[in-house]
């Protein structure tokens, strides 16, 4: 069956990575720059930052958070590419290299552990991850989908009760918005990238024309250099075939159902309706401080400026169906403590403006609107009741609603961020949608989904189900192969012991943490820039540990001594060890910003990386003196290090980038000098390592998490082989292995927890069913499955971009009652011994079953 390739053609002129010359938001500085010289944006940021405050509505989360992912993922020279349409091309290309050499293949098995709900402990705002976009099926109520900046699409067929992932094949695209078919719902449109958070740029639009199990390219389609970031997709109510984007990149519109697209409008656009009614021609859109109006569905726009602010940093649009002539604006950013730029109003479709309110300000944290916080070109939505346009509710951190169109005095707080019981939609609104067929009103935030069904006045939670928690690090407890605790962005803190809910520890975004491995009910945990906290009673309440006067990275990394858990390491700007579980501290010098690992058969030895460079120090007394292992490295960004348990000077490194070759790095006399063992990896960044302690047998059984899924390799391999069946192609950003359990976890960044067992040479038989099925009903992606027996299926194979599926036995293989391999992918039945190549003299074996499209 034929294979779908995502190709990133170039179609349009390149973008330079941005386009706005006046700051109205710190964010500007990095989202908007002027340049795509990373050192240049960084330093501009750093300096804007230096003295000021860094707390909550500041934009300093949202700069480092943009700053770590960019920073390993630049191109040679140092310049913001659109690495997720690098990933993907050089993901495919590595598959084409794959498939021409016969590389070795894993029988890894992953399943998702979720988790897929929460509950609520010490921490102040839980959720499971971030929400983009929520689009509604035209006839079926209970039928809607969501878009996510890491996890991707996702579609509920009974309300938010559960939920299928229709895009885990594809690496890391962000989802940002949805257009439905209302003729005919199998055909979608889907807009990639993340606009509101700018964490991942967009490769365009692409389309389904059957429901979401294969998904192909437009004529909308941006590659490596193209910096576009993408806000919002919408369909003519009228005509399925014409379609608009609004992005940085402009106003696109496409009149043929997306074959091909015309920019009708130039500069940077955030939102984009058309006028409700029966008049199908009439539109409006807004850049941060214009105002637009169309009366030719969108070929030309004028410009209309009576009431309409000019000094806002973004504009979002309201309409209703109550009376299409209104038009709300919602505004920002704050002016001052009790202010912001405001809600404004036209009752003559966009002719001019009155300014409703500009006081409290609803866009920051304050639940009475006294302070000078927001986060405009973050989180910002409008939504008008469909039956009163009198009634409107505006998000920014929290939700308000107003009852007399939006007057001042009218408004009521209707969400709190720090208030998760009750009335709570989590911090960060980037969506608020009603549901034209019950006039439900639904919420996207930085959490997950809500539902009010009284316009604001009660929420409920439907994110159960949605494993999209974006994982920066997680820990876990080798006599409980079911207790991890890890940090996530947006999300905090938090601890899973099984199940499919994990306990809410801390607010914040969570950063690297460590489980005491003499008492589990000791917790190290942290947040960001190096905030390190301890529970000693599993996590029910937590203290300060971080040293005094230290300064710590984005992520600051901790270790502890593996023979005694009361010696633990801080990788601040300079390096710190406790003696006492963090009670206090004495300063090494140097800096292990980046990464740290320490030895197990000698303690002593300790290895750090600094944050940003190749440069990585090793200590054999303790942290009392420190040598430069660097010579020999590459000048590439180090992420991780590993130890070989048995033998510390057997050391490891992994690098981010994008220099072909230079991914993985070993040394055998503790950084004396290094043998790069890259072999045939992608050209992808490379996120962690994690070393298996086999006792020699085989040695340096390794696994790495890279930007697209989990490769392992031994001495006995002799090369990195992909270890992913059933691995959506996310990014993976730690591993933890459980020797006594044999079995890894993955901590994604976006698609939740994920566990295998760890590698063997090969089953006996397989089982593959769909009740067994990692991603049941629906999966995209990579899967190779070898026997030395037999192997038996009577899955349902989807297809869609990215997928390769392989089923391979020594004796047989067997397709039952109920295999299904559809239109679209790449599939193949082979009879070889269990040898893990990929590459067999035996010819294919011939199907039975019910196919769409032909046999190869």
């Amino acid at each position: 069956m034929k294979k779908t390739i995502l190709y990133l053609l170039m179609i349009f002129p390149v973008l330079v990575f941005g386009q706005v010359a006046v700051m109205y938001n710190p964010s500007d500085m990095w989202l908007n720059a002027d340049t795509d010289d990373f050192a240049t944006i960084r330093q501009t940021a750093n300096t804007y930052f230096e003295g000021k405050d860094h707390g909550r509505g500041s934009g300093y989360k949202q700069w480092k958070r943009w700053e770590y992912i960019n920073k390993d993922r630049l191109s040679e020279d140092g310049k913001v590419i659109n690495y997720a349409a690098k990933n993907w091309e050089e993901y495919h290309k590595y598959i084409e290299e794959s498939s021409q050499r016969g590389t070795m293949t894993a029988n890894g098995y992953w399943i998702s552990k979720g988790p897929t709900g929460y509950t609520s402990g010490f921490g102040w705002n839980p959720g499971i991850g971030r929400i983009n976009c929520i689009t509604f099926h035209p006839t079926y109520t209970w039928i809607f989908w969501v878009g996510s900046p890491s996890g991707g699409l996702w579609k509920t067929t009974n309300g938010g009760s559960t939920w299928t992932p229709l895009t885990d094949g594809m690496p890391r695209i962000g989802v940002s918005g949805l257009a439905v078919n209302y003729n005919n719902t199998n055909i979608m449109y889907l807009l990639t990238g993340d606009g509101d958070g700018g964490d991942v740029n967009s490769i365009g639009v692409l389309k389904t024309v059957n429901g979401g199990e294969t998904w192909k390219t437009t004529g909308f389609t941006w590659g490596v250099t193209q910096g576009l970031r993408a806000f919002k997709l919408i369909m003519h109510p009228t005509n399925s075939s014409i379609l608009f984007v609004v992005s940085n990149g402009g106003i696109h519109k496409t009149t043929d159902a997306g074959v091909t697209w015309t920019q009708v409008k130039s500069g940077t656009f955030f939102d984009i309706e058309f006028k409700p009614g029966t008049t199908t021609t009439t539109m409006y859109a807004c850049t941060g401080t214009k105002f637009y109006k169309s009366t030719n569905t969108g070929d030309t726009w004028v410009q209309k400026t009576s009431g309409v602010s000019t000094s806002a940093s973004r504009t979002a649009i309201g309409v209703t169906q109550a009376h299409s002539s209104y038009v709300y604006l919602l505004t920002g950013p704050a002016t001052g403590v009790g202010s912001f730029k405001g809600v404004y109003r036209s009752n003559n479709s966009g002719e001019s403006f009155v300014l409703k309110a500009n006081t409290p300000n609803m866009l920051g944290y304050s639940s009475t609107g006294q302070d000078n916080k927001h986060q405009t070109t973050y989180d910002l939505a409008i939504v008008v009741s469909s039956t009163d346009q009198a009634d409107l509710m505006i998000g920014g951190i929290n939700t308000w609603t107003s009852d007399n169109y939006g007057l001042t005095g009218s408004w009521t707080l209707t969400s709190m961020w720090n208030t998760p019981t009750g009335d709570y939609t989590h911090a960060d609104i980037h969506a608020l949608e009603i549901n034209p067929l019950n006039n439900w009103l639904y919420c996207g935030s930085d959490g997950g989904i809500f539902r009010s069904t009284d316009f604001g006045s009660n929420w409920t939670d439907l994110s159960s189900g949605l494993a999209i928690t974006q994982w920066y690090r997680i820990a876990g407890y080798e006599s409980n192969v079911n207790l991890i605790t890890g940090g996530t962005q947006d999300n905090g803190s938090n601890k899973w012991a099984g199940g499919s809910t994990m306990e809410h520890l801390l607010g914040a975004d969570g950063m690297d943490c460590m489980i005491d491995h003499s008492n589990s009910n000791i917790l190290y945990n942290s947040m960001q820039d190096g905030d390190f906290v301890k529970s000693t009673n599993g996590g029910t309440t937590f203290f300060e540990i971080q040293p005094s006067g230290s300064t710590g990275s984005w992520i600051t990394p901790m270790i502890m001594n593996p023979s005694n858990s009361s010696i633990i390491y801080g990788g601040f700007d300079d390096i710190y060890k406790s003696t006492n579980g963090g009670s206090s501290w004495s300063n090494k010098g140097y800096n292990g910003s980046r990464a740290m690992a320490i030895g197990t058969n000698n303690t002593d030895r300790v290895y750090a990386a600094v944050d940003g460079s190749n440069t990585i120090y090793m200590s054999n007394d303790g942290g009392t003196s420190w040598t430069d292992i660097s010579a020999g490295l590459p000048n590439l960004n180090i992420t991780f290090i590993a130890v070989n348990p048995d033998w510390s000077l057997d050391v490891f490194v992994t690098f981010a980038e994008y220099s072909s070759g230079q991914k993985v790095y070993r040394s055998t006399n503790a950084g004396t000098s290094w043998t790069n063992i890259s072999g045939t990896l992608p050209n992808i960044p490379v996120n962690c390592i994690a070393y298996e302690d086999k006792n020699g047998s085989p040695n340096d059984a390794l696994y790495i998490g890279t930007d697209v899924g989990v490769y392992y390799r031994s001495d006995v391999t002799g090369d990195w082989i992909p270890f992913m069946n059933g691995l959506p192609a996310v990014m993976v950003f730690d591993l933890e292995i459980n020797k006594t359990s044999g079995v890894i976890t993955a901590g994604t960044y976006g698609r939740g927890l994920w566990r295998s067992a760890l590698y063997s040479t090969c089953l006996t038989n397989y089982g593959l069913t769909t009740g067994n099925d990692p991603s049941n009903p629906n999966y995209t992606g990579f899967q190779y499955y070898e026997a030395s027996n037999s192997i038996t299926s009577s899955r349902t194979i989807t297809g869609g971009v990215g997928t390769d599926v392989t089923y391979k036995a020594d004796n047989k293989v067997v397709l039952t009652s109920g295999f299904h391999a559809k239109k679209d992918n790449l599939f193949k039945a082979v009879l070889g011994p269990c040898t893990g190549s990929t590459k067999e003299p035996n010819g294919i074996i011939k199907i039975t079953g019910t196919f769409e499209g032909e046999v190869k």
